[in-house]
């Protein structure tokens, strides 16, 4: 996170109260140390679905599902689907029951295997929101692969983008990083020079990027 813990902290208290299962979720993750959005990232995540209406929704990266419920979240009261993906699968097992224990699993397709793989397979245009949240490595390889998913008027969010703000020239890191931070401003340059696309970047939990696919 590239602003203080103490203002992602602040930014948290001010959400309403979430449910116990959020709350056992957020310490599990904090426990096992899984990587998993915050609370603010989250609640974004639900309201840009429902003021969106965005009803066919991909997600890269599940987790032990806890963005996906958030999306759910943002469905809720309306028909929807949401289809995530995620290569590991003790974590996606977990994630399945964390959807059965929040009445959701109904609206969950869960796909387990190398998302690189699978998304060659939907057809163009199939989603109308998509939500990218894995190896940051692998960034420059989705977006090519999930923009073509994504129809005309949809919206695209990708987590982590600045990494701890090293993306921004001039900053110091570790030599080990230097790969990483390189390949995120790759990214965002590609991103940001789609003609395609309108995009924000937004200083939410590690960067958001916000996109949304121009209408012909």
């Amino acid at each position: 996170m590239f602003y203080s813990f103490e203002l992602e902290q602040y930014l948290g208290e001010l959400l309403p109260s979430r449910d116990d299962l959020f709350l056992e979720m957020e310490e599990q993750a904090l426990r096992e140390t899984i990587p998993v959005v915050t609370p603010p990232v989250g609640n974004y995540l639900s309201w840009l679905v429902k003021v969106s209406g965005a009803s066919r929704i991909l997600e890269v990266g599940t987790a032990i599902g806890y963005s996906t419920l958030w999306l759910a979240k943002g469905l809720a009261g309306r028909a929807g689907k949401i289809v995530t993906l995620d290569l590991n699968v003790e974590r996606a097992t977990r994630a399945i029951e964390y959807f059965k224990r929040g009445g959701v699993a109904e609206k969950i397709q869960v796909v387990m295997g190398d998302a690189r793989k699978i998304l060659p397979d939907f057809p163009r245009g199939e989603f109308d929101f998509i939500f990218v949240d894995a190896a940051k490595g692998e960034y420059l390889e989705y977006l090519e692969l999930v923009t073509p998913l994504l129809g005309d008027g949809g919206i695209m969010v990708v987590d982590n983008v600045l990494f701890r703000g090293w993306v921004v020239p001039g900053s110091e890191y570790e030599p080990k990083y230097e790969r990483m931070v390189s390949h995120l401003r790759e990214f965002l340059k590609l991103l940001t020079g789609n003609p395609e696309l309108q995009t924000s970047i937004l200083p939410l939990g590690d960067g958001l990027a916000v996109s949304i696919r121009k209408c012909p």
